[in-house]
């Protein structure tokens, strides 16, 4: 079955002014963002690179011990890059604007890629190794905006110059919705040169924002992509023309994008399965059980959890498993009854709503 590697064989001779833009590699170059190109990548107002070139100085900065430390989205996307820089259709793109920032409470990454008709695809980074980034998905379901969200409106309004005249704005996972809220708060010249937004099985938005008449005003342009058994692209609200596409992947695996099946230049296009019918009903009804202040008191108390555990890079839990495992245990013990109490009542009502 072909994906998004079989793609690459078959398109990869084919330059984007011989074979356009399509939505396979939106995916591709939302993919892009991921790699820790910090050093690499001019950053803005600093010059261009070649993504051919990025991938040459990536490979020789980084061993395959290094990069096989990442958690799978960063690290499939390190193997991307060399797969399309081998590629005359990926090769000569150029990279530039790249940032990165993390802090105890925000992830943010992004860079843009300049195609050949000088249309220019903006990639927001997805969640990372860093516990930081996992907490603000969660954050999305409280708080708006939060940290990242308001980099990356910032961000689209500084690197979105006078004279860009088509603008992709795309991200998978956190990326995705990033995307959508940047081009929702940008400037309104900016958000007239976008012709495209795309969210790759990314999170929604609250109500409010989901209501508001900056969602209005981009909706036609937003194309929503989503995996048949879809968990993350379900949180929060959404609109119902997302895109649903099959993968060789089972259940929540299917969130790599890597994974979804492809059909020439598109995505082999399927329906949503009775699980993720039930995930989008579940959580929908337990959001709208809690209250922003209840919603908060939940995620506080778990990253909080995981803070007192010394856990904040998901990859080095991943080394010392066993021991991170007794200090999350020995902090759940240590919790006050009232915390402990609100924190398994909302476990408890989430696990009856999927049930």
């Amino acid at each position: 079955m072909q994906t998004i590697h079989t793609y690459l064989k078959d398109y990869g001779n084919y330059t984007f002014l011989e074979r356009e833009f399509n939505e396979v590699d939106n995916v591709i170059l939302s993919l892009i963002s991921y790699v820790d190109l910090d050093g690499i990548v001019p950053k803005r107002k600093q010059g261009k690179i070649t993504l051919q070139e990025a991938s040459s100085l990536f490979f020789q900065k980084y061993s395959k011990a290094e990069i096989d430390r990442n958690i799978w989205s960063v690290k499939n996307s390190c193997y991307l890059l060399r797969e399309l820089s081998e590629t005359k259709r990926f090769q000569n793109l150029y990279l530039y604007n790249y940032e990165y920032k993390v802090t105890f409470d925000m992830q943010f990454g992004a860079l843009c890629i300049l195609l050949p008709d000088r249309s220019i695809y903006v990639s927001y980074e997805g969640t990372d190794g860093y516990v930081s980034g996992w907490k603000e998905d969660f954050m999305f379901s409280y708080q708006f905006p939060t940290y990242a969200q308001l980099e990356a409106i910032r961000y689209l309004n500084q690197v979105i110059g006078f004279f860009s005249h088509k603008v992709y704005v795309g991200g998978h996972s956190k990326g995705g919705n990033l995307a959508l809220v940047s081009a929702m708060f940008c400037k309104s010249h900016i958000r007239h040169k976008i012709k495209t937004i795309f969210n790759n099985d990314g999170p929604g938005l609250r109500k409010r924002e989901f209501e508001s008449k900056e969602y209005q005003k981009v909706l036609p342009k937003l194309k929503s992509f989503v995996p048949k058994e879809c968990f993350i692209g379900m949180l929060l609200r959404h609109s119902d023309n997302y895109i649903v596409v099959d993968s060789t992947y089972k259940k929540l695996l299917q969130h790599d994008a890597l994974s979804w099946k492809v059909e020439n230049d598109h995505f082999k296009r399927t329906t949503l399965s009775p699980f993720s019918k039930k995930i989008e009903q579940a959580v929908f009804h337990w959001l709208n059980k809690l209250d922003d202040k209840k919603r908060k008191m939940f995620v506080d108390t778990l990253f909080q959890i995981f803070a007192k555990a010394d856990i904040y890079d998901f990859t080095e839990f991943k080394k010392s498993k066993l021991n991170s495992t007794i200090k999350i245990i020995q902090e759940t013990r240590n919790m006050d009854k009232e915390t402990k109490s609100m924190l398994l009542t909302c476990f408890k009502d989430l696990i009856e709503e999927m049930k």
